[in-house]
């Protein structure tokens, strides 16, 4: 079994620097061209189902990537476990703003989430570890030779992986996933490995990292 798990396409609010968490927002322009290019360079691997957070950002991109790389019949299933973490009442909130009297918390919940648990009617990191490692448990126990496709995002992109790093106090694991990047993982005799971590599958100069 291979398990492809992809953060969605750019956003506004990604450019912006301003916390999505659960909100709605959609892909922009460039994310939109951003999966078409990643579609195209998945032509030739056939996936079998797929799997997707409900916020539009995440669908869209997976439905553009079975569009781009021909697996026009591929099943989208969404799964509340592949929700962006709720960023509670610092929804929306601007990262660089220093007059917000929030703003020491919030980036001290960004930089560590693992220092910093108390997010205002949010989740913090062990919420959304919880539901997303249960889901990829749950795929992964099919133990089956099939290929899934799974759109998610960042913050809960590293919370699922969590798991399979060496050095699991590293929450980011150096960056936040980048826009249409991949994590591969493969299910061989109910073990599970990631194979490959970050993988763009476009041009390098195309790379944006909006969190550094």
């Amino acid at each position: 079994m291979l398990i492809y798990i992809v953060r969605h396409g750019e956003t506004n609010m990604n450019q912006a620097r301003i916390l999505q968490g659960s909100y709605d927002e959609p892909l922009n322009e460039a994310g939109i061209s951003l999966a078409k290019i990643t579609g195209k360079a998945l032509k030739g691997i056939h996936f079998d189902e797929a799997f997707t957070s409900p916020l539009s950002r995440s669908f869209d991109t997976i439905r553009i990537l079975l569009d781009e790389s021909e697996n026009l019949l591929t099943p989208i299933h969404i799964d509340k476990r592949l929700q962006e973490v709720n960023t509670g009442d610092w929804t929306l909130k601007h990262l660089d703003d220093k007059t917000d009297p929030e703003y020491e918390h919030i980036h001290q919940f960004f930089k560590d989430p693992f220092s910093y648990l108390d997010v205002p009617n949010g989740e913090n990191v062990y919420d959304v570890m919880k539901r997303t490692q249960e889901f990829i448990k749950e795929l992964a126990a099919r133990n089956d030779d099939k290929t899934y496709l799974i759109g998610t995002h960042g913050f809960a992109t590293r919370c699922l992986l969590n798991m399979f790093y060496e050095n699991k106090n590293d929450f980011w694991h150096g960056h936040v996933p980048y826009n249409c990047c991949f994590n591969i993982l493969e299910v061989k005799n109910n073990d599970i490995s990631l194979i490959k971590e970050d993988v763009c599958f476009y041009d390098k100069d195309s790379i944006k990292d909006y969190y550094s």
